[in-house]
């Protein structure tokens, strides 16, 4: 058993004490990522990737955070390339991470989380991938793409029901193996997301079409009941495909919660807390020949939340940990008034860990779009509190060239008809 006066003497507490509040407040959010938010939100791209240039911009501590961040506003400034690298480096960081460091769990348990380096939420940590599928695939390396699919689904597999909610990043995987020909892969992940949305339709042509593909052909039938009868019957094969990724409104963000027991014991946990209420389905508008229009959508907020509450039990044991821990070292100091320093101190110190991703959308739909003919423009109306229509770059069919992919994003003061390139 571990005698905590050995390892606080009565003679370092004051030191002890400063110590910590001093870690306490460093712990605190890095400016940087507030302004490059701030910046992000306000439409100032350009500014809110300066702000966050170098690693060394913030603390090691928020170290993920920095490339997590960094790697959304360069996706969302159409630099592909540039995210990819970051995001890359958040996915490395987070295997790392994996490593805990006992002296770090140790000072945290009489101090505050704020000390430990912020390793992510375990939806957070599936939306790195699903963030480089996206990267790898407008800057049209598929191959790449697959593999980080494959690392998402280790994260679904690793953490089903903090994850299970995640629709398009499931549709994204499946999208993945049928655009690099693995089509029994995109079988399987077509029809896992089938299992788990409440309405099969927007993948029942997907499964009924690659089913017949595989000779699954009692299947075929399954999923064609989904369809509407104008789509069954002989296929009028398009010659390609537009599939947007879009992004709406604010992630939701971290708010502290404290419940307070006497003399001065305080219990501090996060919850998620929305800052987009509602959800505006997407609307497109093609001025030319195309097919039915389908849409699957993730509401990361209801994602975050499963993965956040996936944790509370484990959260909550270190809680009551460190209140023990710390009535404990408040009851050995011998003077009255050291004591109420420090129980004050401790009060003060315990503040819940509210990092968090903060340039995520609140909904990630992936639409998608049969087209035929050569020349397609395109509108997408997002709605709602930060909406307007997104204009796409004329769409250029190339023969032998499948996919086409996009990337649009409201929730930001982005000018009106920009979009980002393919």
């Amino acid at each position: 058993m571990i005698h905590l006066r050995k390892i606080f003497p009565p003679a370092g507490w004051r030191s002890f004490l400063l110590c910590g509040l001093m870690l306490f407040f460093a712990g605190c959010a890095s400016a940087p990522l507030k302004q490059a938010r701030s910046d992000f939100y306000g439409g100032r791209l350009d500014r809110a990737t300066q702000t966050l240039a170098e690693p060394s911009d913030v603390s090691k501590r928020d170290r993920l955070l920095f490339f997590m961040e960094r790697g959304v506003i360069l996706h969302h400034a159409g630099r592909y390339e540039e995210s990819i690298a970051a995001l890359l480096e958040a996915s490395a960081l987070i295997k790392d991470q994996e490593r805990i460091s006992a002296a770090e769990q140790a000072g945290s348990m009489v101090t505050t989380e704020w000390i430990t380096e912020y390793k992510g939420e375990y939806a957070e940590r599936l939306l790195v991938h699903t963030y480089l599928m996206m990267g790898f695939l407008l800057a049209d390396r598929p191959e790449s793409a697959l593999v980080e699919a494959k690392q998402a689904l280790e994260i679904f597999n690793a953490f089903p029901k903090a994850t299970a909610r995640d629709h398009f990043t499931r549709a994204l995987i499946a999208h993945c193996f049928e655009i690099n020909g693995e089509i029994n892969g995109a079988y399987i992940e077509y029809k896992k997301l089938a299992e788990q949305m409440a309405d099969p339709a927007p993948v029942a042509d997907k499964l009924a079409s690659i089913a017949g593909r595989l000779g699954f052909y009692d299947d075929v039938e399954t999923w064609r009941q989904y369809l509407e009868p104008a789509e069954i019957g002989p296929e009028q094969p398009m010659d390609a495909e537009l599939v947007l990724f879009v992004g709406q409104g604010r992630g939701p963000i971290k708010i502290p919660r404290n419940i307070v027991l006497p003399p001065s014991i305080r219990f501090s946990f996060a919850t998620y807390e929305d800052r987009t209420r509602y959800f505006y389905q997407p609307a497109v508008t093609i001025a030319s020949k195309a097919g039915p229009v389908r849409m699957v959508t993730t509401n990361l907020g209801a994602v975050l939340k499963d993965s956040l509450n996936e944790r509370l039990t484990r959260i909550l044991v270190k809680e009551t940990a460190r209140a023990a821990a710390k009535e404990v070292i408040a009851q050995q100091i011998d003077d009255p008034l050291v004591e109420a320093l420090v129980r004050v101190a401790f009060f003060l110190m315990e503040e819940p860990d509210t990092r968090a991703w903060e340039t995520l959308p609140a909904y990630l739909t992936m639409v998608r779009i049969p087209v035929g003919g050569a020349g397609h423009e395109l509108a997408v109306r997002i709605s709602g509190e930060y909406g307007g229509t997104v204009r796409l770059p004329p769409v250029n069919i190339i023969p032998h060239r499948r996919f086409y992919h996009y990337s649009v994003r409201d929730g930001f003061a982005e000018t009106p008809g920009d979009a980002a390139a393919p």
